[in-house]
């Protein structure tokens, strides 16, 4: 063992030194039209506040370090394929350091380096050779030993040995091979895959997946829900993903000239449990719309946010929101209440037939609030009184109506579910429209008035929620009147006291 351990300590410690001599600088040049180093978000500046000079070195390998000597360096970033290398304005030379590579020393740029402008440095460290790889279509993609290098032209490092490359396109396809020696006189290789039209190889794609998922190929995002494409007779595979979700792999094969459905397997949710129980038990409960949700057992469920509603015939019903979370239980209890046909707290509104000595129309504004009832109410007379012949005069013959503006105050008590009964106390305040009894005849007497103490009862079924049938029996007593209503009460049958009764209905919210 400790043999082996020397011998391979000999050979890397031989190889090294040869590895650093070979390493050196084989470009330089400025990119005149590349912006990034005076751009917003890529630009720095130096300690004395000045734009850095921007080189992009590319290399195969990463672990190098640089020191800019006296000038140093503003800062380094590595990125795919390159070293961002930001210099301060006028930077002379640049050591370049590697653990494996060695060192390459007091290397002097070839060309003065100008603050806010971009420079390119290939490496060669002594392994290869860069090659730049162009193809018959532009933007193709380029493929070396297999591995997408990126969209022609692509300048590659190629290590030392036999590579195949090749560049698709749409339909268009070319490869060649390349063999990489130590005996080539160019730093650089230029290489050049002819492309060709593949059409007759293709098949149309098209492939779906449930759940609107989205579907990956080579690792791109290539369709939501479903894809459509050409590929090349062959076996492919794609991803579809989601979010809390397993992502799922589908493998088909294209066969060329033809169309090709392909159903992919939609991505697994990630699930939890939700279990709800109720009161009373048999209660309908839907989420998200229309989906209905078995209470009786325990439900899987995919993670999410639900709405749910919770109903019965004769209840409340109730909205509630669950989140689910992944392999999570999600436990609630639900009560729900009977509905409250007599409201102990509701406004309404409504209309009556009123019965009395002088029969009306009542039209009824009330409230009630914690049971407690206030009603205001106004009646249009809708019967006559007797006639009534003045100063003996049977040409001055008047009939008169009653009008009456009541406010009462009761006590609501309830029954049953759909019945209560009201004990209330008000006020009257009736007044008197004189109509002739005769063409031409005097109208006097209009709005005599008097005013009464009304003591009653409101009785009120409710066969439905918001709507209130009732029957209101009270009796008044008067309190005043004046002169007119006194005389006019005592020829004809108007009066201010009496039984009367109201009937009709109310709408309450």
């Amino acid at each position: 063992m400790k043999r082996s351990i020397i011998l391979i300590s000999i050979i890397i410690a031989s190889v090294l030194p040869v590895l650093a001599q070979n390493m050196k600088v084989i470009s330089f040049k400025l990119l005149e039209n590349d912006l990034t180093a005076n751009r917003y978000g890529t630009s720095k500046t130096d300690q004395n506040g000045e734009t850095a000079a921007l080189i992009k070195i590319v290399t195969p390998e990463k672990g190098f370090t640089f020191d800019g000597g006296s000038l140093g360096v503003v800062a380094t970033e590595d990125h795919t394929g390159e070293i961002w290398l930001y210099v301060p304005r006028r930077a002379q030379k640049l050591i370049i350091q590697h653990q494996d590579y060695g060192v390459l020393r007091d290397y002097f740029y070839p060309i003065p380096i100008e603050g806010g402008r971009t420079y390119e440095m290939l490496i060669d460290i002594g392994t290869g050779r860069y090659a730049t790889i162009l193809s018959g279509l532009a933007q193709a993609d380029v493929y070396v030993d297999g591995e997408l290098c990126g969209q022609s032209p692509v300048k590659k490092y190629l290590s030392y040995g036999r590579h195949t490359i090749r560049a698709t396109k749409d339909r268009y396809e070319g490869e060649a091979t390349t063999t990489i020696t130590t005996n080539e006189d160019q730093d650089i290789r230029i290489i050049r895959v002819d492309m060709q039209d593949m059409s007759h190889l293709y098949g149309n794609v098209t492939v779906k997946t449930e759940n609107n998922a989205d579907i990956y190929y080579n690792g791109k995002l290539v369709g939501t829900g479903e894809w459509q494409t050409q590929l090349r007779e062959g076996n492919y595979t794609v991803e579809t993903r989601k979010a809390d979700s397993d992502p799922s792999m589908t493998s088909f094969s294209v066969v060329a000239q033809r169309q090709n459905d392909v159903k992919a397997t939609a991505p697994t949710p990630h699930t939890g449990w939700l279990s709800i129980y109720t009161r009373p038990r048999n209660v309908k409960a839907t989420y998200n719309g229309s989906h209905l949700f078995n209470l009786t057992e325990v439900q899987t469920m995919p993670v999410g946010t639900y709405q749910m509603e919770f109903t019965r015939k004769g209840y409340v019903t109730q909205n509630h929101e669950y989140t689910v979370r992944r392999n999570e239980t999600n436990s609630d209890t639900i009560t729900l209440q009977r509905v409250t046909y007599v409201k102990p707290v509701a406004f309404y509104f409504g209309g009556a037939f009123t019965a009395r000595t002088l029969s009306g129309i009542t039209g009824i504004l009330g409230a009630v609030f914690y049971r407690h009832d206030l009603q205001a109410s106004y009646t249009f007379g809708l019967t006559e009184s007797d006639i009534i012949y003045w100063e003996g005069n049977m040409n001055t013959a008047t009939k008169y109506k009653m009008q009456t503006i009541g406010i009462k105050y009761g006590y609501q008590i309830p029954l049953m579910r759909q019945l209560a009964i009201t004990p209330q106390i008000g006020y009257n305040y009736n007044f008197l429209s004189a109509n002739a009894a005769q063409t031409g005849n005097t109208t006097y007497g209009d709005n005599a008035s008097s005013s009464a103490l009304a003591l009653g009862v409101k009785l009120v079924v409710v066969p439905m929620q918001h709507l209130y049938f009732f029957a209101a029996p009270e009796y008044a007593f008067t309190l005043s009147k004046d002169n007119l209503f006194t005389t006019i009460a005592d020829n004809t049958n108007v009066t201010s006291d009496g039984f009367a009764v109201h009937v009709g209905l109310l709408a309450n919210f």
